[in-house]
């Protein structure tokens, strides 16, 4: 069966932190031309008609999403009760690689089939008779996006603060207490989850925050450290222009330790700062940022969704052109 739309439902932006990957994949789809929309469950949508629809959703926010046996449906999660009517082989639970294998995976004896499509960690398997597709985020930037922050690192200049945009976690608390001890101002913007908070940002605003941060690291707390969790916030940074900052050596080792690495995170502000005066940086930050482009951004996902569809189910969506990938040697 042909797709001929495209459903995000769930999480308007600034909403959760999920909306910020609903986000992802709605400039994607669009990007590549799909009819591509964007509803919730408050949302009057008796009008549309949603035929042959590829939805992309989240099992917080999918209790009044239609159900039909002739679309197919992509959900972060399925609870209990989700989705009555529709067939199995029309859902596939989308998770997070590697985190979900420590997580909710964790001692179920799942077994998984790695999917050769490009991106390493990505995965198939069967869980409680659902198809699992296992894949990381993303930046939010297109790929001639990120060319475009590539030709401007001559002319990025930073700024004697910290600006931060997301949840102020303990290990955020712990680099303001840093900040603070250098008298480093520190300016937290974001993680509201109120879409009418002034402290939201939008993208274009996200980018000039971090690119004229001094450090823009991407850290994690003990939990996303321990289920070796990938955030989209290392992508996001390294494509806006920074340098790759990380406590998490499972981050570091995806990036083939090619970015800035320390558990203890006053050592790794210490690097950080370092690294900004060194005269060679910008060469130093280009590949990470093409490495980006090649292989983390939505579209590359959204090939993986395409392939694995093909692979798995009897839905078809049209064909893509994603860039040529790039390794790291």
């Amino acid at each position: 069966m042909n797709i001929k739309q495209v459903i995000i439902w769930g999480h308007k932006l600034h909403s959760h932190t999920h909306s910020y990957i609903h986000n992802g994949f709605y400039i994607a789809f669009k990007h590549l031309g799909y009819d591509t929309f964007w509803y919730d469950d408050n949302d009057n949508v008796s009008t549309h008609d949603f035929s042959c629809s590829l939805f992309i959703t989240e099992h917080q926010v999918n209790k009044k999403i239609p159900c039909r046996n002739d679309c197919i449906y992509i959900s972060h999660y399925v609870d209990p009760g989700d989705y009555r009517g529709v067939p199995k082989e029309n859902i596939i639970i989308l998770k997070n690689s590697p985190r979900d294998f420590n997580e909710c995976d964790k001692n179920k004896g799942y077994v998984y089939q790695p999917l050769n499509y490009g991106i390493p960690h990505e995965y198939f398997s069967l869980c409680d008779n659902y198809k699992c597709l296992y894949m990381y985020w993303a930046t939010d930037l297109l790929p001639e996006e990120i060319n475009e922050n590539i030709n401007k690192l001559p002319s990025i200049t930073t700024t004697d603060k910290i600006n931060f945009v997301g949840t102020f976690s303990p290990s955020w608390r712990k680099l303001k207490t840093i900040c603070d001890s250098y008298k480093l101002p520190f300016y937290n913007y974001g993680g509201t989850f109120n879409v009418n908070s002034h402290a939201n940002k939008s993208i274009n605003e996200n980018i000039q925050l971090i690119q004229t941060s001094l450090i823009s690291p991407a850290l994690q707390d003990e939990t996303q450290l321990r289920l070796n969790y990938i955030p989209c916030r290392i992508f996001k940074n390294i494509s806006y222009g920074k340098m790759g900052m990380t406590n998490s050596l499972v981050v570091y080792e995806l990036f083939n330790k090619n970015i800035l690495f320390h558990t203890d995170i006053h050592e790794l502000f210490k690097m950080g700062v370092h690294f900004e005066q060194r005269a060679d940086k910008n060469s130093i930050i280009q590949p990470l940022m093409e490495f980006v482009r090649d292989n983390h951004t939505y579209l590359n996902r959204i090939h993986t969704i395409k392939q694995f569809l093909n692979d798995y189910t009897s839905f078809r969506l049209g064909e893509l052109v994603v860039p040529q990938r790039h390794r790291f040697a």
